[in-house]
């Protein structure tokens, strides 16, 4: 039997490290822009571990549905196949972005004298044309600052370079020990909440990363598909001058619950109406009949698992995800506060004494 003194000993080893850590973070919190610096250093780990968990589905398909047994091999041929898909994607539709932003950047004085026209018309305040002159004016001088930073840009795109690098090589490691890594995980969690409390807690992250990750490629699916309606409705039955950016407008905010498909369609709608008033109108028109199928036949059959929050929920976890992470914040902010919901709802159940059975498929 452990003395007194030797559980001491064996408490203070324990919380040393903790405390140490929690100083730390601390200590830079309250430093100016010290969680942002935590966040810019910590970025490449937290995108690495990301990365992991979206290629851990490929990875277990080589494995189990093709019966890659080496390990090394399948993630060589996960990786690959996301690569020979990014180059794909790249090679097909990098062209047609080039051209259509081209083609918008032409047109953008042309559509800045229509603004001033259709403004000019409803109302000759002196207000509105000296708002428009400060636009104006911001806009040449956003331009100048570009051109004068091109050499800070260079850096920084070498330093996302480096990040998106050094996130593979992370999410690589992640990847062949992941069995390694839940072991520690389970072995640490141990220590504080006891062996099966730290057994139902694996179950519990196995389940809601199977449903988190069903309903992100479901969504992402889901926005694949009305993206391509919006590029080909805009192309071929409305004749709009910038389809491709329509559809990818709508395909990349539709990712965000409820109102994430107004979000893309209000510039969209507001450039097309600029170049031809009737080809706005019908855009729109088009967006909200698409988004009615979308949400009454397209998301049903597409989601295998849906959220089990409620849309007060997700609004709220929007409007604070946005506001906190920007948009990075506004695309995964739905999945955190479902997840977030099962861990607290799974607690509160073990704490009021009710029997939970956590069926974990994997």
């Amino acid at each position: 039997m452990c003395s007194d003194g030797d559980s001491l000993k064996k408490n203070a080893f324990l919380f040393l490290p903790i405390f140490i850590l929690y100083a730390a973070v601390f200590r830079f919190i309250y430093l100016e822009n010290g969680l942002s610096l935590i966040v810019e250093a910590c970025f490449p780990i937290f995108a690495g571990i990301l990365l992991a968990a979206v290629l851990n589905p490929l990875l277990v398909f080589f494995e189990k549905t093709l019966r890659v047994e080496n390990r090394y091999l399948a993630l060589m041929m996960t990786y690959c196949f996301v690569f020979f898909l990014i180059w794909l994607v790249v090679k097909t539709l990098a062209p047609n972005i080039i051209n259509s932003v081209v083609q918008l950047s032409k047109d953008i004085p042309g559509l800045y004298r229509k603004a001033n026209n259709l403004l000019s018309f409803f109302s000759d305040d002196i207000i509105v044309k000296l708002y428009l002159a400060e636009i104006a004016q911001k806009l040449s001088s956003l331009l100048t600052s570009l051109i004068n930073k091109t050499l800070t840009k260079v850096i920084d795109i070498f330093t996302a370079f480096a990040n998106a690098l050094l996130s593979i090589i992370i999410s690589v490691y992640v990847l062949i020990d992941k069995k390694n890594i839940e072991g520690w995980f389970k072995d640490f969690m141990g220590l504080f909440a006891g062996k099966k409390a730290a057994n139902d807690m694996i179950k519990i992250i196995h389940v809601l990363y199977r449903n988190v990750s069903s309903y992100i490629s479901g969504k992402a699916s889901s926005s694949l598909i009305m993206a391509l309606f919006v590029f080909a409705g805009s192309k071929y039955i409305i004749k709009c001058p910038y389809p491709v950016i329509d559809g990818m407008a709508i395909g990349i905010t539709n990712m965000i619950p409820y109102f994430g498909t107004f979000l893309g369609a209000i510039p969209i709608v507001l450039i097309n109406t600029l170049y031809e008033p009737e080809k706005g109108f019908l855009l729109l028109i088009l967006i909200l009949i698409l988004q009615q199928v979308e949400n009454l036949i397209i998301d049903p059959k597409i989601l295998s698992s849906h959220l089990s929050i409620k849309p007060l929920t997700v609004i709220i976890s929007i409007v604070i995800g946005g506001s906190f992470f920007g948009p990075l914040g506004l695309f995964l902010a739905a999945p955190v506060a479902s997840l977030i919901k099962s861990v607290v709802d799974v607690y509160m159940l073990k704490k009021m004494n009710k029997n939970v059975q956590i069926i974990d498929k994997s």
